[in-house]
């Protein structure tokens, strides 16, 4: 592509109130753009904790994991998550990557891999890798999901069903239980993205409700609730072996810095030591839901991350905007993002925010809601 065709699709991306920009992060703001659901990643005395636990430790790995990046606390951080999980683990240095990897890697044009509609980008990129045929159901459906299923189920070597345990763009979760009773029915393999719910459910939701050794493919990605970076694939040994010598990936990416590694293994070891931090956030979850009924401001989400619809790109900028201006830092989510129309403030709640600013929160963007619009 030339230079002048990415600046008539940037230029075309600005007038759809569409085009993306990188920005420095504004101080003094009470955040509702966090993913670190628990505050862990700000807690000077958890830090002091770890470094007083882990005082030297590299910054870099220097190397991938299979020529000299197999650092003694990666391995062990491995056989730790096998441990809780009673299920092989293999580290990834991202959510994306894991997602991707596994699909790219395990699935091929012989395969149907069915998809939630509102699904992440990364599973749709190892999809289309993939070269698989791929079907999305309506998000959430399980009925549309079971159509499809008795519709192809002898019809492909091998059949995936991907789907997110919580949603981000939606602030919505996935009914887990039916996903595996389908899969089991229909003998059908099963992939779970718990982006958004690990730490905030403990160990996942797939752990807390006892479904792990009916999910094929378990990714654990570690940047949200868990206040770090990188990922874990949970699945079979011999699926584990075959990422190891054929995912992409794994295979020709610098591994994630030994000192990252540590911080991971610290907070799966403490995950106990956070209930105090997740019944914060329970109890801001429901203020805020509370609140936002109260000013008769919709939302159909559920969770921690609450989605309030606005509709068009530009009301949705203008919003947000407003609302930085009264000290709230608040992104706007927009097409393509999310479906055309449908663009939105997510608001992503911790259990740092003070109550009294959510509070303020919610009859600002109700004030400029009314003035606004």
């Amino acid at each position: 592509m030339k230079l002048t065709e990415m600046q008539e699709e940037l230029n075309h991306f600005e007038q759809e109130n569409r085009l993306r920009k990188v920005e420095t992060k504004p101080g003094n703001m009470t955040n509702f753009s966090s993913n670190d659901y628990l505050g862990l990643a700000g807690q000077l005395p958890l830090r002091k904790k770890f470094y007083e636990e882990y005082p030297y430790l590299a910054l870099s790995s220097s190397s991938s994991r299979l020529i000299d990046g197999s650092y003694a606390i990666v391995m062990e951080l491995e056989r730790k998550i096998e441990e809780i999980y009673a299920k092989p683990a293999l580290c990834f240095n991202s959510g994306f990557d894991a997602n991707s990897s596994v699909i790219e890697t395990i699935f091929s044009k012989k395969s149907l891999i069915l998809t939630d509609r509102l699904n992440h980008a990364s599973i749709y990129d190892g999809i289309l890798a993939s070269e698989s045929k791929f079907l999305r159901y309506s998000h959430l459906n399980m009925k549309a999901l079971e159509n499809l299923l008795q519709k192809y189920k002898n019809q492909y070597e091998d059949i995936l069903i991907v789907s997110e345990s919580v949603y981000s763009m939606d602030g919505d979760c996935a009914d887990l239980e039916t996903l595996v009773t389908l899969k089991k029915q229909y003998g059908v393999q099963l992939m779970i993205d718990e982006a958004h719910s690990y730490a905030v459910y403990g160990y996942g939701i797939a752990y807390e409700k006892h479904l792990l050794s009916d999910i094929d493919y378990l990714i654990l990605p570690l940047g949200k609730g868990g206040a770090s970076m990188g990922a874990f694939v949970l699945c079979d040994e011999i699926a584990k072996q075959y990422l190891i010598n054929r995912s992409r990936k794994f295979i020709y990416s610098t591994a994630l810095p030994p000192v990252n590694h540590a911080w991971n293994y610290f907070i799966l070891t403490h995950m106990a030591d956070f209930e105090k931090e997740r019944q914060e956030l329970f109890r801001k979850q429901k203020l805020i839901y509370q609140l936002l009924k109260e000013e008769n401001i919709p939302t159909t989400s559920t969770t921690h991350i609450v989605s309030i619809v606005i509709g068009e790109n530009e009301k949705a900028n203008r919003l947000s905007k407003a609302l930085l201006q009264k000290g709230f830092l608040i992104q706007a989510i927009k097409e393509p993002t999310v479906p055309k129309n449908t663009a939105r403030l997510r608001l992503s709640l911790t259990s740092s925010i003070p109550e009294e600013e959510i509070k303020r929160f919610v009859k600002e963007l109700r004030y400029e809601m009314d003035f606004l619009f």
